[in-house]
């Protein structure tokens, strides 16, 4: 295992700890939204989808399946909007200070599995852009080019 993580770039170990972050913060979601009532399926469809972008990202090294860190990206915004748009009646009756839309009233695991998926969308923005291929080493000026 260890020689799989040392061959690997830094934009496949961010993939690697973002799946398992992500993970984490679906079983979160689940276990809490659905003690407050108001469990949504898809959003733990999309950020299960998510993970498994970010793991085949990790494990397999083809030049296709670059587009699955992308894909990540895309899964895991679709979940945290879901998310967020199934919470909009709580955060409505917590800002005003009534039980008017019928909600849960339970504003704080919201507001802190969707700042945990903001910090784990923006974790995969920014592996996004980095190179998972080996670096080439460079050729130092020193060295002599044959005829």
């Amino acid at each position: 295992m260890k020689g799989l993580l040392v061959q690997k770039r830094i934009s496949g170990l961010i993939n690697l700890v973002n799946a398992v972050f992500t993970f984490i913060i679906m079983i979160a979601y689940a276990v809490l939204s659905n003690k407050a009532g108001e469990f949504n399926k898809n959003v733990v469809i999309y950020l299960l989808l998510a993970v498994i972008c970010c793991a085949v990202y990790f494990s397999v090294d083809h030049k296709f399946l670059d587009i699955a860190n992308l894909v990540a990206v895309v899964f895991l915004t679709m979940g945290i909007g879901t998310f967020a748009i199934g919470s909009i009646n709580t955060f409505a009756d917590a800002l005003n200070g009534i039980s008017m839309f019928g909600s849960s009233g339970d504003i704080g695991y919201i507001v802190v599995l969707l700042i945990l998926l903001a910090v784990a969308l923006l974790a995969e923005i920014v592996s996004c852009f980095m190179s998972r291929e080996p670096k080439v080493p460079l050729v130092k000026l020193t060295d002599k080019v044959s005829d």
